[in-house]
């Protein structure tokens, strides 16, 4: 197992830029399913960002590099207000998954990118579904207080909870797998010139 070293950190902070504007406009393009969209705002992210997800996956390859590029994020989100401790530690469990899923070899195979990918995003949209379904009353007076609309905040709530919260966790896992497969259709012929020029070096 390879460990990130400061090469790596600074390729993936700047992958990590590219993935959190991919990210900002998955979030407005969620906003066209109305309330349910807010819970598969992480699916759609992971469809958008497949391509950058399996480049770093495929480019750096080393462990820890799924959950560096989730506390960019979250460190970046915090920043920007929207910091939530449920959100930050599901996301960071579903990176670490990803991780042990995918980055202990150099040369993963697609579909075990995939799955990390999947697993990460599932993380990030448990960060909202997790308290819809467990402590509702905490959540909703938590975002309410930082100026979220109460009548909004139920009908959000309604869609991250039960059937349609569950429901979203499968949509996001799929809509993120679906993305690294996009990402390998687009990236394959890169890859394989990468490699035919290594081996002829």
């Amino acid at each position: 197992m390879k460990f990130l070293k400061l090469k790596d950190v600074v390729m993936i902070a700047l992958l990590t830029a590219l993935y959190t504007v991919i990210y900002m406009i998955a979030g407005s393009l969620a906003m066209v399913f109305g309330p349910y969209g807010h819970s598969i705002s992480a699916g759609i992210c992971g469809l958008l960002t497949g391509v950058v997800v399996y480049f770093m996956a495929r480019k750096i390859g080393k462990f820890g590099q799924f959950m560096l590029m989730q506390a960019i994020v979250l460190i970046l989100m915090s920043i920007m207000g929207a910091g939530y401790l449920p959100w930050f530690i599901t996301s960071m469990i579903g990176a670490l998954l990803a991780d042990l899923i995918a980055s202990r070899v150099s040369k993963p195979a697609v579909w075990k990118i995939a799955v990390a990918s999947g697993f990460m995003h599932v993380g990030q949209s448990l960060g909202a579904i997790l308290p819809s379904m467990f402590f509702m009353e905490s959540y909703k007076e938590e975002w309410i207080a930082r100026g979220q609309d109460p009548a909004a905040m139920e009908q959000m709530v309604h869609y991250q909870s039960g059937i349609l919260g569950t429901s979203a966790i499968v949509v996001v896992f799929i809509l993120a797998v679906a993305g690294i497969y996009l990402g390998h259709v687009i990236l394959k012929k890169h890859f394989e010139k990468k490699e035919m020029e290594a081996k002829a070096a």
